[in-house]
């Protein structure tokens, strides 16, 4: 059973939900819920401006609240799993959740997403800040995942 980490909420149908919701595949989301380290896994979170990525560490367990909060901010924004995030090659695949502001598609199927105003920037830091990781010990979803 996973150790339960003060703060750390631990429905695994809600996770299990929200990981469904951003598009992770059900194998990963069997591995992460079932997990005895689920309280103690992080993921990076990163929504990319141009060439530039603001990547951040995100508890997992925070995953619902903060796509609640995100909906609300946001409701045009898109949070996916990115399963191809930090691709070395062949053989490597990390993951990671990718932020899109205002997700919006074009006449001819392209998607772009503006980059968030100032104050949308800082809002978005203060739902991070929620979900920042609170115990001793992280554990990377990736490894849990891939058993690395």
């Amino acid at each position: 059973m996973a150790r339960k980490t003060s703060d750390a909420p631990s429905d695994p149908a809600t996770l299990k939900k929200a990981l469904l919701s951003v598009g992770a595949d059900k194998e990963s989301v069997e591995k992460l819920v079932s997990s005895s380290v689920i309280d103690d896994v992080v993921i990076p979170i990163y929504w990319k401006d141009g060439l530039v990525s603001s990547v951040r560490p995100f508890w997992l367990v925070r995953l619902p609240e903060f796509l609640r909060s995100f909906e609300k901010e946001f409701p045009d924004g898109q949070v996916d799993w990115d399963r191809d995030y930090g691709t070395g090659g062949p053989g490597f695949e990390d993951i990671a959740l990718r932020v899109y502001f205002n997700y919006q598609e074009d006449d001819q199927g392209d998607h772009w997403s503006p980059p968030p105003t100032l104050l949308e920037e800082e809002s978005y830091y203060r739902m991070l800040a929620r979900a920042s990781f609170k115990g001793k010990k992280s554990v990377s979803a990736s490894k849990v995942i891939h058993g690395r």
